[in-house]
């Protein structure tokens, strides 16, 4: 079960504002090392089409410049995805959604990744096809991805919760980035991808048909989560650590919908084609 988003978590928009706000760069210092208006930058900033200003303000912002164009058209989505024993909890939060995943096996044993803020619908599932719950590895410790742990480990029976232990969320099990994980039969290896979060942490299944990345806050479809702490960091974690998988290897964000690898290299302004 995988749910049909029908458009981005990001568009044009966002990815000015989170480049920008990662750069440290006011609108002002924009439109001057542009060399546009200071009119324009908050034109597109509102989701206008212009693509000569769009390439300028690009190159500035270190974004590849016909990626962002397309953005800004939003004329791409990644193409869907079908994962055997993969169900997608999708939770209204604020003026937005979030996701959790749960990854059930054959044997009757699942996973579960963040929890989103709607307890009722992941319990259901749990139910339904009668699911021993083995473990809940948390992306980072962000209200919207842990608010209902509470319920559903009351509810679906005890079980380890695994976050990094510089998120600081209470009665987790503690995991040192790329540290093997199992639980029943699944084999996780924990991958850095702070920035968002200090301890933010994607999870990495290899023993799949397709290998499997839930990527929390690190990386949407087409964007990076908010990481203007620590912009460098983030992108050069995203870069190194999750770019470089296999281009098959689908990518489970918190945000939107899923997508590859191959997609984001291929479409993602925030990391320019290198020669």
């Amino acid at each position: 079960m995988i749910h049909p988003y029908t458009h981005l978590e990001d568009f044009s928009e966002d990815i000015i504002s989170k480049a920008q706000n990662g750069l440290r760069m006011t609108n002002r210092n924009l439109a001057d090392q542009a060399g546009i208006d200071l009119a324009q930058v908050k034109s597109l900033k509102a989701g206008a089409v212009e693509p000569e200003a769009l390439q300028s303000i690009a190159n500035v912002l270190q974004l590849d410049g016909a990626r962002l164009l397309v953005s800004a058209r939003k004329s791409w989505l990644p193409a869907p995805q079908a994962i055997q024993g993969l169900s997608q909890f999708v939770s209204e939060f604020h003026s937005m959604t979030v996701n959790a995943y749960l990854l059930e096996a054959p044997t009757g044993e699942a996973i579960l990744f963040d929890t989103g803020v709607d307890p009722a619908p992941i319990l259901a599932h749990l139910h339904e096809k009668q699911l021993n719950l083995s473990a809940i590895f948390l992306t980072h410790g962000h209200p919207d991805h842990v608010a209902v742990l509470e319920p559903i480990l009351q509810q679906a029976g005890p079980c380890p919760v695994y976050a990094h232990p510089t998120e600081s969320i209470p009665n987790t099990e503690p995991f040192e980035w790329d540290q093997p994980l199992t639980a029943g039969p699944f084999h996780l290896q924990t991958i850095s991808t702070p920035g968002h979060t200090p301890g933010g942490t994607s999870f990495l299944l290899k023993n799949l048909p397709s290998p499997l990345a839930v990527v929390g806050d690190a990386l949407f479809a087409g964007s990076v989560g908010g990481c203007a702490a620590d912009y460098s960091r983030a992108l050069d974690s995203i870069r190194n650590n999750l770019l470089t998988l296999p281009s098959e290897t689908v990518l489970c964000p918190g945000h939107g919908p899923l997508t590859t690898t191959g997609e984001e290299n291929l479409h993602n302004p925030f990391f320019p084609k290198t020669e």
